[in-house]
């Protein structure tokens, strides 16, 4: 062996020794993250808002990716960047409508759900047996916790998504910037108000946002992010839900994944979502059926184009016989005998 492939090998294994040394760290540090998020909660509350959850989850990937090659780390910027960029222009979104000079649009959803519905909205019809003022009921509770899952359910998917199957993640990860461009192209285009500010016009009875009661008995301190979150958000991106959206791209998207006994539960998510978003006053049904809609929507639409990839792809990797039989023909044919002529074959030349 030349002095210059013993370098070579020894160079080698020493990447490999500082890699494999930085990958046995990784449970500790997977640790002491974890501790560092009940931590932060505990001081700050739960992270809710959307921009906090997705670098909380960067984070632990960062950290389980040590012992791999940095191109893994440049890699986890490059495959979340498009969501955090879509989620931005979401919350870049808010006064959008204002300054195009668009009204904010009340009547098409109170009037669908009044037809739908025998002549009132399911919101008022909820509102008025479920809610009852300076009262925090258990429903108050779950209503709180399935609506604050928006925040936390589809990027923890995605999270765990790119920890083990990576085509998968960016299949997820497409439909979710999709779904999101056409929200925020429709809040644009389509700026609407919810039952609870239509109720403030007078426009409906007494409806109250309720989505936050819950957090006064779970005792954390994310009601304060959780309101602050509420506020800074584009107060019109009603229609659609991408609530309801996203809970149902959840189940959509892992319905195949998950063992059959899982699949009601996945079936429950966006039911529960839709619920919650009536009951407290978030949305209308005319919101969230047109969330749900816009979800399999994109569903469809990605499923079908990435068929269409596969297609093309495999077509290039196999060229059809008709086309290798054509290539064949136009072969220029040897002169000679037939070295493949079976014996006592006559050559025709």
């Amino acid at each position: 062996m030349s002095t210059g492939e013993f370098t070579a090998v020894k160079g080698g294994r020493a990447a490999d020794f500082r890699f494999a040394s930085w990958a046995a760290a990784r449970p500790y540090a997977l640790a002491l993250y974890v501790v560092a998020l009940v931590a932060w909660s505990a001081a700050y509350g739960i992270p809710v808002q959307r921009e906090l959850v997705v670098l909380w989850i960067c984070g632990a990937l960062a950290c389980a990716s040590l012992g791999r090659h940095p191109r893994e780390i440049l890699q986890l910027v490059l495959d979340w960047l498009p969501i955090v960029v879509v989620l931005s222009a979401y919350d870049f979104s808010r006064g959008t409508a204002d300054s195009l000079g668009i009204g904010v649009h009340v009547h098409p959803m109170i009037d669908f759900d009044r037809f739908v519905f025998f002549g009132t909205t399911p919101t008022e019809w909820l509102q008025a047996r479920l809610y009852t003022p300076d009262t925090t009921a258990w429903w108050d509770v779950a209503f709180t916790l399935v609506y604050t899952s928006y925040f936390i359910v589809p990027f923890a998917v995605a999270g765990v998504l790119w920890a083990r199957d990576r085509p998968a993640f960016r299949r997820f990860a497409r439909r979710i910037v999709v779904l999101a461009l056409l929200g925020l192209a429709t809040y644009i285009a389509f700026p609407a108000a919810p039952p609870w500010m239509a109720s403030e016009s007078g426009l409906l009875e007494v409806v109250h946002r309720t989505t936050s009661d819950g957090w006064s008995v779970l005792g954390t301190g994310t009601a304060g992010l959780f309101s602050e979150g509420q506020a800074s958000v584009n107060l019109v991106a009603a229609v659609p839900s991408l609530h309801s959206a996203f809970a149902a791209l959840v189940a959509m998207f892992l319905w195949g994944r998950v063992r059959p006994w899982l699949r009601p539960l996945l079936a429950l998510y966006p039911l529960a979502m839709g619920l919650t978003l009536i009951a407290t006053g978030e949305h209308y049904f005319f919101d969230v059926l047109l969330g749900w809609l816009y979800a399999g929507g994109v569903m469809a639409a990605c499923v079908w184009w990435e068929r269409r990839c596969d297609r093309r792809s495999d077509a290039r990797a196999h060229p059809p016989a008709e086309a290798a039989a054509e290539a064949g023909a136009r072969l220029p044919r040897p002169h000679g005998p037939d070295r493949f002529a079976s014996p006592g074959e006559t050559q025709t030349v």
